[in-house]
């Protein structure tokens, strides 16, 4: 399977170093070399034709990416890839220049961006204070429309409280990630704007020991945990309750929730689920509830541990872990219930369900084993159209909805402010968005 690319004729780079097919052979073959040690590169590229050639040292030319001009490129992919047009828009396929990264070196180069002549985009680096601002002039040699702004000041805040007080203060022209806290008295403000992320909170359960090798007690977990409830007293509405393992704005997201959806909030089924597998339930073994501390607040592990407890009518451990140490545990798989916490790579189902749930999957971390499931989304990535693959798709949704590979809690919101002087700026599913850039100004105020 090839695909045949063809960059725009007049773009460059901000120092006027034109952009070719060949740039782009550059681009995706570095990304995948071993000293580079991309963290992305094997998911975004490894497809390629000869992708795993390169990444294991054995030659430093990218057999299924050529140039065949200045304006073609053509892809060779080792199977039929529905979603790689969707993947191109990953940062990782974004044009680098070689000069400078010739100049500076593979290590070093990202320290002299500033001045350099390093991207494509509406503006350039001036200024770089690391963790305190960066400062963006417009781009001379920019192919698109031209801004209209002079100069961009963009400022790092640690704490996104402090960042709402400093905005409301005067002192930034718009403010956005508002904390879940400071929403409730935020949405009162003129141009407060709430969007939804490609983003879903979830538990997932070891699926390999009691007592979560039985459905019915995942079920009983499922039943047994109130989302509207969730959303309304610790997220004060900031998050949308998910009745869907895929979130909105994902293809094959259901219009209509009843088709694809968890379990509502039962009580009496929870109860009785759990009663069949277990009917004297003294003899439930200990359950452990781990999360990252950076991920799930007290006040939501309290909640939610209070919810289980109620509805079943066992104990539940909190687990509290830093985050290095609980993504240390996820690997190894040493987590019994937990959290997860998964945002879009690429907007496809195939990100969201065959990368986490597959049960070869390396993000499988329950080692949830569904063989109806398994099928399902590998017969999607050979469907002959595009609805029978989504079709496929919800099928296999409803089966991981169904037998609790995984319990999705909510979709995350993005929060921001945009006062009415600011124009062109909005929120969209993958964050901020600026779209045209020459209809992005200030209005005097």
């Amino acid at each position: 399977m090839a695909a045949l690319l063809h960059p725009i004729s007049n773009i460059a780079f901000s120092d006027g170093t034109p952009v070719t097919a060949q740039t782009y052979v550059y681009t995706l073959t570095r990304a995948l070399l071993p000293e580079v040690q991309s963290s992305q590169a094997a998911l975004y590229e490894g497809v390629i034709v000869g992708a795993d050639n390169v990444m294991k040292g054995r030659t430093k030319t990218l057999q299924g990416v050529k140039a065949i001009d200045n304006l073609t490129l053509r892809i060779t992919l080792s199977r039929p890839t529905p979603y790689f047009l969707q993947m191109l828009t990953n940062a990782i396929f974004f044009p680098l220049n070689k000069q400078i990264i010739d100049e500076y070196g593979q290590a070093d180069w990202a320290n002299h961006v500033a001045g350099s002549g390093v991207g494509t985009g509406p503006f350039m680096i001036q200024e770089w204070d690391r963790s305190v601002k960066m400062v963006f002039v417009p781009n001379p040699h920019y192919y698109g429309n031209k801004t209209r702004l002079t100069k961009v000041n963009m400022i790092f805040a640690n704490d996104a409280t402090t960042a709402l007080t400093t905005y409301r203060a005067g002192q930034y022209d718009f403010v956005w990630n508002i904390a879940t806290a400071d929403q409730v008295a935020a949405k009162g403000l003129p141009g407060f704007v709430r969007g939804p992320q490609l983003q879903t909170d979830a538990l997932f359960f070891d699926n390999t020991k009691p007592p979560f090798d039985k459905p019915a007690v995942r079920q009983a977990f499922a039943y047994a945990t109130d989302k509207v409830t969730l959303a309304h007293t610790v997220f004060f509405d900031s998050v949308i309750p998910a009745p869907t393992i895929i979130p909105p704005g994902i293809p094959g997201y259901p219009q209509n929730n009843a088709a694809t959806t968890a379990m509502p909030y039962d009580k009496n089924a929870a109860k009785s689920l759990l009663e069949s597998v277990y009917p004297d339930l003294t003899t439930v073994p200990p359950i452990t509830f781990s999360y990252s501390s950076s991920e799930v607040s007290p006040q939501e592990a309290s909640a939610l541990q209070g919810m289980w407890q109620d509805a079943l009518g066992i104990p539940v451990t909190l687990h509290s872990v830093e985050t290095t140490a609980y993504n240390d545990e996820l690997n190894k798989h040493l987590v019994q219930f937990g959290f997860i916490s998964w945002n879009a790579d690429f907007p496809d189902p195939y990100d969201c369900l065959t990368l986490n749930l597959f049960s070869t999957a390396a993000n499988n971390y329950g080692e949830w084993n569904n063989p109806d499931f398994d099928h399902a989304v590998t017969q999607a990535e050979q469907a002959p159209s595009n609805d029978m693959r989504m079709l496929l798709y919800s099928q296999a949704e409803q089966i991981a909805i169904q037998d609790v590979g995984w319990l999705p809690l909510d979709h995350q919101t993005l929060a921001a402010i945009f006062p009415a002087w600011v124009q062109g700026v909005s929120v969209n599913a993958n964050d901020l968005y600026f779209g045209d850039w020459s209809k992005v100004y200030l209005l005097q105020h």
